[in-house]
């Protein structure tokens, strides 16, 4: 990479480097992770500015830390935390800066309703949205409203095996402008879950319901009669 910049190493390079470096006893990484087009403006100019000692992603991998926010700067674009068991709903507060645009939140026991919440009210920007969380109830996509429906455009909830098709309306409402969905694992979604996606849902381009086995041949028929810009479809197992 050395060579593409004269000799020096482009700037969130060192950035990642020196965090690995001096947070290592704490048994997590940080990742720099390359943004989709309809991220990379939002990081451009920082990106330009060698100078900056902005910190554009982050990822924590079951760190033990209740106090997250205590690790990164706020100028933070992208966060994903993985099996941080230690991390409480206050922690994540703490760590939602209104800049955020991709968040990341998998199998951390302590997320639950009320943390989606949190990333509805708090996060204005955010455009991309996974999360696995097995506690997670129709009640937390509530707190989505059209505001949101602006910016959030990708948004991946896996093994939630709370959500039913209850939670499907409030998506449906809230999210019209959604282009990726993912609902793998999501067992109590039915086929009618999925006409709802169809009816509602007419700028999808990819729908993953992969582990969902109350999905059957009517399901099919409704994502072929009405997602018409459907470019990807996951149905495995």
């Amino acid at each position: 990479m050395a060579h593409c910049f004269g000799g020096r190493q482009p700037p969130m390079y060192r950035l990642v480097r020196s965090a690995l470096l001096y947070y290592a006893p704490l048994s997590f990484f940080w990742e720099a992770s390359h943004y989709a087009a309809a991220r990379r403006s939002i990081v451009d100019a920082a990106l330009r500015d060698e100078s900056s000692t902005a910190l554009f992603a982050v990822r924590l991998q079951q760190a033990r830390t209740s106090r997250p926010e205590k690790l990164f700067s706020h100028a933070l674009f992208e966060l994903e935390l993985a099996g941080c068991n230690e991390v409480t709903e206050a922690g994540l507060w703490a760590c939602l800066t209104p800049r955020i645009v991709s968040l990341t939140l998998s199998d951390c026991i302590n997320v639950a309703d009320e943390a989606v919440g949190a990333v509805a009210q708090l996060l204005p920007s955010l455009y991309e949205f996974s999360l696995q969380a097995y506690h997670v109830t129709d009640a937390a996509l509530g707190y989505f409203s059209p505001k949101q429906s602006g910016s959030l455009s990708i948004l991946r909830l896996h093994s939630c095996w709370e959500l039913t098709n209850h939670g499907i309306v409030n998506i449906v409402h809230s999210l019209p402008n959604l282009t990726v969905l993912s609902l793998s694992g999501c067992s109590k979604i039915t086929d009618d879950g999925v006409e709802l996606i169809a009816e509602n849902l007419g700028k999808l381009r990819s729908l993953d319901l992969s582990w969902c086995p109350r999905i059957t041949d009517a399901a099919l028929e409704y994502i072929a009669c009405d997602l018409n810009q459907l470019e990807e479809l996951t149905l495995d197992r």
